[in-house]
Parts: structure tokens; C-alpha cells; sequence
């Protein structure tokens, strides 16, 4: 596995900011159209099919990560999964739909840290995109229609979050006081990860939430009745 030393300002970074220059233009732009307008026409077949393609392409990926031979190569496609992920955002919210404060910021931040901890640092990465492949295998097949799914994205999606977070963890805790020890990626990776959990946290209890409403209101409606 390779590891990144260099202080400086990764050449690449310039690329990073541009391309979410461009993402979040084009974001803006969809918005405001949907906004004065009426969503897209077709905006949501286009949504629903892009969820199969994207779930069938993460099983695949999965396969290249669990072989040792391919390391470069599922290296490369992961980080370009991440990017391939803002065609969720644009469609959905072409469609007519809202990005939320979770959907928006992991989909908006996940290509900066495949960059650091994949592309650049690639301690360990393995670990957090088994899981997090399998992840989103799942969660765009449910996004498709799967339903029966639902139930296993709360323990994959948590899973991925605690495993990453402990990884970074672990890889801070063996390299403290190392001299030449990349540890900054760890730090960038435990942030985001962190930052991820509390969102899915936020959202898992919100949809409980809304669940509990339901019945009562279910049930409300049928003592009246």
C-alpha cells in the first residue's frame, strides 16, 4: 500500500476544486430551473435507472476490491464512483425531489476523501470501501425498488461509519509520535467519517420518527372511523 509524505499542495487538488466548481453550478442551475419551472420530464425514469446501473457497477467494484491483484485499478474506480454519485444529487432534484442536509454533504465531500485516503493514502482503505461498496450495492438497489432492503441499509450503513471511524482511529493511535508518519489523512478521514455518523444518526432517528407518527395517526384514524 502506498502512503503520501509530501507537505505540499497535491498538484491534483486544482482538479478537485474544479470539478465540484462545476458540480455545484450545475446543481444551482437544475434548482433554480425546478424551482420556476416543473421538474424535469423524465427526470426520475432517468433517476431509477441510473440506480440499478449504479448498484450493479458497486457489486462489481466490490468483486475488484476484494481482488489483491487489482489493487491500482479498484483504487482508481473507487474514487471515480464518487464522482459518478452526482448524478444522484442532479437527478433527483431534476425530478423534483430535495437533497437534504446528509445526501447533499456526503455526496458533495465523499470525492475529497477517496482523494486523500485512496488515492493519495491508501493505508488500510480497503477496510471502509468493502463496507462502504457493499453499502451502496445495496442502497441504490433498494433506490430502484428493492424495498425489501430498507431494513438491512440501517446495520450496513452504520457498520461502514463505525468500522471507518475505528480504523482511523487505530491508524492514528500507531503512528503517534512516528517520525515521517503520514497522519493528517487519518485526521481528514475520522472527521468526515464522524461527521457522516452524526447525519445518518440524525436521519435513522428522523425516519423512525416519522414511523411512530404514522401509527398513531393510523390508529387515531381508525377509532374515529
Amino acid at each position: 500500500m502506498s502512503s503520501f509524505h509530501d507537505e505540499g499542495i497535491p498538484q491534483d487538488i486544482s482538479f478537485m476544486l474544479g470539478q465540484t466548481f462545476i458540480f455545484v453550478t450545475i446543481w444551482i442551475a437544475i434548482d433554480r430551473y425546478v424551482a420556476r419551472h416543473d421538474p424535469i420530464a423524465q427526470a426520475r425514469t432517468f433517476t431509477r435507472i441510473n440506480n440499478w446501473i449504479y448498484s450493479s457497477a458497486s457489486f462489481i467494484l466490490l468483486f475488484l476490491i476484494l481482488s489483491a491483484s487489482h489493487d491500482e485499478i479498484s483504487r482508481r474506480l473507487y474514487h471515480a464512483s464518487k464522482f459518478y454519485q452526482y448524478l444522484d444529487v442532479l437527478g433527483v432534484r431534476a425530478g423534483g425531489g430535495t437533497i437534504d442536509l446528509h445526501f447533499g454533504f456526503h455526496h458533495l465531500t465523499m470525492p475529497y476523501l477517496s482523494y486523500v485516503r485512496v488515492v493519495l493514502h491508501s493505508d488500510g482503505w480497503w477496510v471502509l470501501a468493502i463496507l462502504n461498496t457493499l453499502h451502496h450495492g445495496l442502497m441504490y438497489a433498494y433506490f430502484g425498488g428493492a424495498g425489501f432492503l430498507r431494513q438491512a441499509l440501517e446495520a450496513t450503513g452504520t457498520m461502514q461509519l463505525v468500522v471507518g471511524i475505528g480504523g482511523e482511529v487505530w491508524m492514528l493511535w500507531g503512528k503517534w509520535g512516528k517520525e515521517d508518519a503520514a497522519m493528517w489523512p487519518h485526521a481528514v478521514g475520522l472527521g468526515l467519517l464522524s461527521a457522516y455518523l452524526v447525519l445518518w444518526v440524525r436521519d435513522v432517528r428522523m425516519r423512525r420518527r416519522e414511523q411512530v407518527e404514522d401509527v398513531d395517526r393510523n390508529r387515531s384514524s381508525t377509532k374515529e372511523e
